[in-house]
């Protein structure tokens, strides 16, 4: 991009420019001015032209990148999530395309997609918190047990891993989650599409980018929790952003300062990039095993992704 200085010198120039012909007219100094005017120009046109190369090498490179990525690790995730079934589950203002993208990495590996679950703002909107409560009490089912210790939100994705969630991927949709669907997507909290035949066992979160202004972490503790609550109903879950949301003012960052929620649920903060696809399947299959890790390029706790060992013994 060209130093905003140009332009102020270009202005300079010309307001020079204008004063001397307006002084010397036709003297000695005559054509002097118009000729730093027309010098400046040039400089402008070059350095113009060198970040349009650079920005076009860039994106080359960025692409040259990814696709030898994708290419690469194909065959490192192929069938690593074989007979496994996972749930995505949107946050709300979550990119599409990267939704896709992720969803068609899992399928490569093998994983069947139940469905995609797209949350409302409303959910999480403080000025609806009262509401989500009793809801949350006309929807449990008598085999959800909560944890003595656990709060509003978290009991909140519990109810929703009771309605396309369990433990194990042998479990169809039963009236119990039928009724949960039915009253989430009522009160205008979920989207639900398609309806799934089966309950997975296995989820991931896709978080959006944040917004601007950036909020304080503290804002999405609810969001955690509700995360937390998804991951207690089921064989694991994965959060996966951008890495926009591993910085403060994310819901990434935020995550990961919660020491509880780290001991559980994994996190991946490069979901936008072919890599970071691979991470999050790689991620599912040590969630299957009963453990959790911060992969990444933005202060990622356990590195950019699971070790290669680990992957293949997988």
């Amino acid at each position: 991009m060209i130093d905003f200085r140009y332009h102020i010198v270009s202005i300079v120039a010309i307001f020079f420019a204008l004063g001397a012909g307006v002084v010397l007219g036709a003297g000695p100094l005559k054509g002097t001015a118009s000729q730093v005017v027309a010098d400046q120009a040039e400089r402008d046109r070059t350095a113009l032209e060198q970040a349009r190369a650079d920005a076009i090498q860039a994106k080359s490179l960025d692409k040259y990148r990814d696709d030898y990525v994708a290419k690469v690790t194909a065959g490192l995730t192929d069938g690593k999530l074989a007979n496994q079934k996972v749930a995505i589950i949107t946050l709300p203002t979550a990119e599409g395309e990267m939704t896709n993208a992720v969803q068609d990495s899992l399928e490569k590996a093998g994983a069947q997609v139940t469905t995609r679950v797209a949350l409302d703002p409303k959910l999480f909107d403080q000025g609806q918190r009262q509401l989500i409560e009793p809801l949350v009490n006309e929807l449990v089912t008598p085999d959800v047990t909560f944890p003595a210790d656990s709060n509003t939100y978290q009991r909140a994705g519990l109810i929703l891993a009771r309605g396309v969630l369990a433990h194990d991927n042998t479990k169809p949709l039963d009236p119990e989650s039928t009724k949960i669907l039915s009253g989430l997507s009522d009160s205008k909290l979920v989207s639900v599409k398609p309806t799934p035949k089966d309950r997975a066992n296995l989820v991931v979160v896709i978080a959006a980018k944040p917004p601007t202004p950036l909020p304080d972490n503290s804002s999405y503790a609810d969001t955690v929790d509700f995360v937390e609550g998804l991951d207690l109903g089921s064989s694991g879950a994965v959060l996966a952003g951008a890495p926009e949301s591993a910085h403060d003012g994310g819901l990434l960052k935020a995550m990961r300062g919660d020491n509880d929620a780290t001991k559980i649920v994994s996190s991946v903060d490069v979901a936008n990039m072919p890599s970071g696809q691979a991470t999050i399947v790689f991620a599912l299959v040590e969630q299957a095993g009963g453990k959790a890790g911060q992969y990444g390029g933005v202060d990622a706790k356990n590195g950019v992704a699971p070790s290669a060992v680990q992957a293949k013994e997988n």
